[in-house]
């Protein structure tokens, strides 16, 4: 469902980084959508031990997504379960904390603006995909006191968007998903989900929606919303009686602790876009394969031996492109549709994390959910 375009937008918005344990890349494309509804946010250094990425997809609008992508890691810090070393309970409180944050006067303010109803404002354009940079993770902490005006009874934005989060601090790595956007893990070229796709008609989402007063509808939460978890989506979480964790649709996420080992490669966070076209396996064995073209060009590749001067053929450009980055955009490339209309004319994020050297030792995928 949605708009489409006569003509994709695909140019990309791609960026790079890297520390002495990860390298990421990530990149976001338009394509076929009339609008850019897709956020993220990454942080090598959340502090000095830890490092955040998340992927935000919006849906009825683009502001709730902007909204995560600007202020949920910041949440993850403030809470003290973080200062106790409690990323799970941190990351499951800061979810939750969206949707409190986006009610009243301030929470209508900060959507308008990052929704661009404020144009001169915001200095936002439309189309732009929020991506937090530099120190921005750890500026502008405050405690979010209300404001009084005409909008101090609003309940919340009618638009939202899925939520999937990776925070990894040394060899431990939590994952936090509320949607259908997907986190998937390579152990030696084995994919792993690390997140569970919350659509309606899984049972434990089923039953929490009917408990709630809600029912589905050709695979639709009250025959319109296709996602069983999201932040945002106010109108079905307005049961006074109920706590946020067994509304309709809740932004509660799973959460998932997993020990990282010298087997684990890289990490793919990725909105549904993605895995509309592709399977976690299909996207792993893609990646494998552009990651060892990469190196296996490097390895092999020497200077001819010949008598010319002045020439050093190490200088000369590779085939493959280093850029993590470049590998995103090479998958949204593959998964884009040739005409408008079905898989492949969704927004596309891709964040590709990449473990530059063993962390821990072991073989077997230990994880805990909660």
């Amino acid at each position: 469902m949605g708009v489409y375009l006569s003509t994709p937008k695909t140019e990309k918005l791609s960026e790079d980084g890297e520390n002495d344990k990860l390298r990421f890349g990530l990149s976001s494309m338009q394509g076929w959508r009339a609008s850019m509804e897709d956020a993220h946010a990454a942080y090598l250094d959340l502090d000095d031990s830890t490092s955040f990425f998340g992927v935000y997809d919006g849906h009825g609008g683009k502001a709730v997504a902007k909204f995560c992508a600007k202020h949920l890691h910041q949440q993850v810090l403030k809470h003290e379960a973080y200062s106790a070393g409690d990323i799970g309970t941190s990351v499951q409180k800061a979810f939750l904390r969206m949707d409190e944050m986006m009610c009243g006067q301030r929470g209508w303010r900060e959507l308008a603006v990052l929704g661009d109803k404020m144009d001169k404002v915001s200095g936002f354009v439309e189309g732009f995909v929020w991506s937090p940079k530099g120190d921005e993770a750890n500026d502008h902490f405050d405690d979010w006191p209300p404001e009084e005006g005409s909008h101090s009874d609003f309940h919340g934005p009618t638009s939202g968007c899925t939520a999937c989060v990776a925070i990894i601090r040394n060899k431990q790595l939590v994952v936090a998903n509320a949607g259908d956007s997907r986190c998937v893990i390579s152990r030696k070229g084995q994919a792993y989900n690390l997140s569970k796709d919350h659509k309606p008609d899984l049972e434990l989402e089923k039953d929490r929606i009917l408990k709630a007063g809600g029912f589905i509808q050709v695979g639709r939460v009250n025959g319109s919303l296709n996602l069983a978890r999201a932040i945002g989506d106010a109108e079905f979480k307005q049961n006074k009686t109920l706590p946020a964790e067994r509304q309709i649709v809740t932004a509660n996420p799973d959460i998932n602790t997993v020990e990282i080992c010298d087997d684990d490669e890289f990490l793919v966070l990725a909105c549904d876009g993605i895995w509309d076209c592709m399977s976690s396996q299909q996207l792993v064995d893609y990646v494998r394969e552009q990651l060892n073209s990469v190196s296996s060009f490097t390895k092999h590749y020497k200077p001819i031996n010949i008598k010319i001067p002045l020439i050093n053929y190490r200088s000369l450009p590779m085939v493959q492109e280093t850029k993590l980055s470049a590998i995103c955009e090479r998958v949204f490339d593959r998964c884009l549709a040739p005409t408008a209309g079905g898989e492949g004319c969704d927004n596309m994020t891709m964040i590709l994390v990449q473990f530059k050297k063993p962390i821990g030792s072991g073989t077997s995928l230990s994880s805990t959910q909660h």
